[in-house]
């Protein structure tokens, strides 16, 4: 994913702040390319590192889009943390998709210097498959590990997280570091019907209620010696709630209709969107059937949580889906991609993928224009301000552009242009950004006007 020969080569003063940032947070790049250390952001390095495409910078870009002395990244310096400032680039600093002159950055924030796009992360690391179709960073693989460790135990697993982050994939995972010989059974507690739930679980005998016109073994003895997950528990009745508890007590099972009970080995794992605790404290879930239930409860990270991943995840699953023939992508769609907050996480993703693979998959480039608006809505021009403001941190309720640059609600002429070019110094991409333009709009509307750059400039604030 990205340009061909991209690179980052990082001098032994950068090196040494990465370094001492682990486990702290640093900035990781990832497009156009992902190689490199991490440029670690601790407050006590109290350290100035310059970024750009000359070589004698702390952090060394590639690519025409990055000028020679195009950033500076102040860590502890009068009291700030980590505080990123342009040095009159040509093509800007972007903050969360706001232009700025200088900002200070934290965790979650998106980092855009020219055509590269870098995230802020607590958990630096490689993507990497975890487990058969479970792909994921530091943050995914430190919260699966417990996991892996009780996986050949007996102990109940308690899994959250919200729709999308794949809980039946880690359950599928644990199933499979589990050894277990049997299979693994799937339920979705939500779909069952309330009057047919008690069977559907526990199994029934031929006409042991009208309409059980056969026998049915129940998904708990079909998980016979092996795994089975119930998603969205908390869904079920209070009374079978009760049932539930009895089973997991005694290990085994009352069919309807049945005199004798049957003797059950099954791992359980249930699974919620929302907390368990939550659910008792509603008076939705029974107190004890948590305390039978919460063996080890383990939290999976929402997509937003780690943007870190959300490149590399979605340039893998153009490979994989495209088997082996997908489109690069550009910076515009790159950043966007980072600055959405993906409400249906990882199965959104895969979606997206799909989507534009199945659309332009025949293009040799997917542009941000390809996105669908949802997506554009977090990663567009800031709204008109004075780009030295700080840049609103990630998740924040700060406003955002709802459309992209190309897109601006009224139309730009000249002399709005001629002011924002005054106003940023003669900086083309932060006038646009000013203006809710393209900068490609903004050189259409100097085609022939004998726009003097240079003019606006103060002699300082001239790239090299």
């Amino acid at each position: 994913m990205g340009s061909e020969g991209a690179n980052i080569t990082v001098t032994e003063a950068a090196s040494v702040a990465a370094r001492a940032a682990v486990p702290g947070a640093a900035l990781v790049w990832l497009f156009p390319s992902s190689a490199g250390v991490p440029v670690g952001l601790r407050a006590d390095d109290k350290i100035e590192l310059t970024i750009g495409r000359d070589e004698t910078c702390a952090v060394h870009l590639t690519g025409n889009d990055v000028s020679r002395r195009h950033a500076a990244l102040r860590l502890g310096l009068e009291g700030a943390g980590a505080v990123i400032a342009d040095l009159g680039s040509r093509n800007g600093v972007r903050v969360n998709g706001r232009a700025v002159s200088e900002a200070p950055i934290g965790l979650g924030d998106v980092v855009r210097l020219g055509g590269w796009v870098g995230v802020v992360t607590a958990n630096p690391g490689a993507l990497a498959e975890i487990a058969p179709g479970l792909w994921g960073g530091a943050a995914l693989q430190a919260a699966v590990e417990p996991l892996r460790r009780a996986a050949q135990s007996d102990l109940p697993i308690v899994l959250e997280g919200e729709t999308g982050t794949g809980k039946e994939v880690v359950t599928r995972a644990l199933h499979r570091w589990s050894g277990r010989p049997g299979p693994l059974v799937a339920v979705n507690c939500a779909a069952l019907p309330e009057g047919l739930a008690e069977g559907e679980l526990f199994g029934y005998r031929r006409g042991a209620f009208t309409g059980a016109d056969r026998a049915s073994t129940g998904f708990f003895r079909s998980a016979e010696g092996g795994t089975l997950l119930l998603d969205e528990v908390s869904d079920l009745p209070l009374a079978l709630q009760a049932k539930l508890l009895r089973v997991l007590e005694e290990r085994e099972v009352q069919p309807l209709g049945e005199t004798r009970p049957v003797a059950i080995d099954v791992r359980i794992v249930v699974a919620g969107q929302q907390s368990l605790r939550e659910a008792v404290r509603a008076g939705r879930f029974r107190a004890d059937l948590l305390a039978r239930l919460d063996g080890l409860t383990v939290r999976l990270p929402a997509l937003r949580d780690r943007r870190e991943d959300v490149l590399p995840l979605f340039s893998h699953l153009l490979e994989e889906q495209g088997q082996g023939r997908a489109p690069a992508i550009e910076s515009d769609l790159a950043e966007r991609l980072c600055l959405h907050d993906w409400p249906f996480n990882v199965r959104e993703l895969v979606l997206l993928a799909k989507r534009l693979l199945t659309l332009h998959g025949g293009e040799t480039t997917l542009r941000a224009r390809h996105l669908p608006e949802r997506i554009g809505e977090g990663g567009g021009a800031p709204p008109p301000s004075d780009s030295s403001s700080p840049a609103a941190p990630a998740g924040s309720t700060a406003p955002k552009s709802p459309l992209p640059a190309a897109a601006a609600t009224e139309p730009v002429e000249l002399p709005a242009l001629v002011v924002a070019l005054r106003a940023s110094g003669g900086n083309v991409a932060r006038a646009a950004a000013m203006l809710g333009i393209s900068r490609q709009r903004a050189y259409r509307l100097m085609e022939g006007q004998a726009v003097d750059l240079e003019a606006f400039r103060k002699p300082e604030e001239r790239p090299e």
